[in-house]
């Protein structure tokens, strides 16, 4: 997680979906919008008014969120699942300078940082809900 200006934050995130499939992603919050990027594809880039239904459940122990990002329901880790990777450098280098910065954390990430994420990304969608 790399913090960028007051109201920019950028962090790896995995996008759950069932029981077993974790993608590894980039999560950015940055000029009102909110975007998440996997190594295929943007999964949603919306403005922050399109971001609703805000839960960070008590049993994603302060490292995960539920949101809806424009009108599609997304489950997200901060905290690396077991067995998945992290997002690439291809990916890293996309994002621009911001992704970059990534790089330097992402191999030390661990259960604490990804808490600390979650506790960044919660201040940061507080008013979503």
């Amino acid at each position: 997680m790399i913090p960028l200006a007051s109201d920019s934050f950028v962090s790896d995130a995995w996008i759950l979906q069932g029981m077993t499939v974790s993608i590894p992603a980039l999560l950015e919050h940055d000029k009102g919008r909110l975007r998440c990027v996997t190594e295929d594809r943007v999964e949603f880039d919306v403005a922050l008014s399109d971001v609703k239904n805000v839960v960070f459940p008590w049993y994603y122990f302060g490292g995960g969120v539920k949101l809806q990002a424009g009108g599609t329901p997304f489950r997200l880790s901060f905290v690396v699942p077991n067995g998945a990777e992290y997002a690439s450098a291809k990916l890293l280098a996309d994002m621009g300078n911001a992704g970059s910065l990534v790089v330097v954390g992402s191999k030390a990430h661990d259960i604490t940082s990804g808490r600390a994420a979650g506790r960044r990304w919660r201040e940061l969608l507080k008013s979503l809900g």
